[in-house]
């Protein structure tokens, strides 16, 4: 997640940075063209991580909550997450084998021979004489039961076990994060893309609108063939940012059908809208409680500190005495129904570690490295998930005000084109007037939407930091 926030600021910053700029107005120094989104970028940073696996229908209509648990279900690293935490179920269940009953069953029929010189006896002993007898029949059949009673090792080791089943639901759930965090830029990048479409057609609509007007000034006498020209021009290069900007679309649209696993031909209509939503926010104290309380980075990491505690505690305990229980109960004789009778075995056994070659004191050294390292990781992340949180929400307050300026800035474009028009159609000049006014609109326009889309990552930016992102609603 710590990635992916940083990803959302930089994604911030290079909305801002690399916001397209076009030309100077005719008559300027420069009248040169930049592609009109910043979705190259976008799509580059969300690209890499991993789709979602194809699913057997596609909706027609998307929101972006519909969107997100597709992803959830179908994404590959929510599938591996999850499979990881069976992992762990398996693995803590290893462990409680430690302390459950071991009971085994064996049972033989065997026909042998005996060499008791091999055994120290000598000829003529015991009355026999040969030390070689045999072939005798022995039968054996019967249960075995092993009880750990006390073991402070293997209990620590359950422990572990259970706070790594624990570990890994946080895993998953960080997963699920991650997975809404990048579903919710790419849909965010959609709908910004379909938005600049828009403005796109509207500046070349009006491009045709100031076309037509300076041919009928110029059929009334009152412009020149300069002026058509130069509305051609405008035109021209409007229709370019139109086919741009559709690229981008078409781009943004494939990316996000890639990350929530719909089939790449299928046909989604968003329903969400670009927007600005002014909602309250929480202040620093609360906003910086709730983080330490829901980023899935803190608890994974605290619960890395107790599962190395438990690991260097079942070390340690590899020290101690352990006590334990065996058993057996069967029947032995010569063959099952020849003198077979009961017998049994019940003992209780103390273990006692003396020296094993300083194995024991490696693994604790080990162990508490391992701890110091998991307690060093727990306060740099809490570090920077304050530094994500403050953050957050200087980028937020800089989005919101950068909103209501270009909203300004659209309103202050379209009356100056207003009145630049009534300037040429009363022919009191020409029309480099109007295509100057013609192109701050534009830019005006194409400012305003990326303000939107800064403004709602920043929004996405913030749930992040809060560990909220699933939950994040336009």
């Amino acid at each position: 997640m710590k990635v992916l926030l940083r990803f959302g600021l930089s994604f911030l910053c290079l909305i801002v940075g690399f916001a397209p700029s076009r030309g100077q107005a005719i008559g300027g120094a420069s009248s040169g063209m930049i592609s009109s989104s910043f979705s190259p970028t976008l799509f580059q940073a969300t690209v890499q991580f991993p789709g979602a696996a194809r699913t057997s229908q596609a909706p027609t209509t998307l929101n972006l909550e519909q969107a997100i648990q597709l992803a959830i279900e179908n994404n590959l690293e929510t599938l591996r997450a999850r499979e990881q935490r069976r992992e762990a179920e398996g693995i803590k269940q290893e462990s409680l084998a430690g302390l459950l009953p071991n009971v085994s069953g064996a049972a033989y029929q065997a026909n042998l021979t005996q060499n008791l010189a091999a055994l120290g006896f000598r000829p003529g002993a015991f009355g026999l004489r040969s030390t070689f007898i045999g072939p005798f029949n022995n039968f054996d059949a019967r249960l075995r039961l092993a009880q750990s009673i006390f073991d402070l090792g293997a209990i620590r080791r359950f422990q572990a076990g259970q706070a790594g089943v624990t570990l890994a639901g946080l895993r998953e759930e960080l997963a699920r994060e991650q997975v809404a965090t990048v579903t919710a830029l790419a849909y965010l990048e959609a709908l910004r893309a379909e938005r600049a479409v828009a403005a796109a057609e509207a500046n070349v609509e009006l491009a045709r609108a100031l076309l037509r007007l300076a041919e009928d000034q110029r059929n009334a006498g009152v412009a020149t063939g300069v002026d058509v020209t130069r509305a051609e021009t405008r035109l021209a290069e409007e229709q370019l940012r139109l086919a741009q900007a559709q690229t981008a679309a078409e781009q943004a649209r494939l990316n996000l059908k890639r990350i929530i696993g719909v089939p790449l031909e299928a046909s989604l209509t968003l329903t969400d809208q670009l927007r600005f939503v002014s909602e309250p926010l929480p202040s620093l104290a609360e906003a910086l409680a709730a983080a330490a309380q829901n980023r899935r980075e803190i608890l994974l990491a605290e619960q890395q500190v107790k599962i190395s505690a438990l690991e260097r505690q079942a070390a340690s305990a590899e020290q101690l005495p352990s006590v334990e229980f065996v058993g057996d109960y069967g029947t032995s004789g010569i063959t099952p129904t020849d003198t077979a009778l009961p017998t049994r075995r019940v003992a209780i056994q103390l273990n006692v570690p003396i020296f094993n070659g300083g194995l024991t004191r490696g693994r604790i050294a080990v162990a508490a490295s391992r701890q110091r390292q998991a307690e060093l990781e727990l306060d740099s992340i809490r570090r920077q998930v304050e530094e994500d949180v403050r953050l957050a929400f200087a980028n937020l307050r800089t989005a919101e005000a950068q909103v209501r300026a270009a909203d300004e800035s659209v309103r202050l474009a379209e009356r100056e084109l207003e009145m630049a028009r009534d300037r040429f159609q009363a022919g009191v000049g020409d029309n480099l007037e109007v295509v100057n006014a013609q192109t701050a609109l534009a830019n005006a326009r194409e400012a305003q939407v990326t303000a939107l889309a800064v403004y709602n990552a920043a929004r996405l930016n913030l749930a992040s930091a809060l560990g909220r992102a699933e939950k994040f609603r336009w």
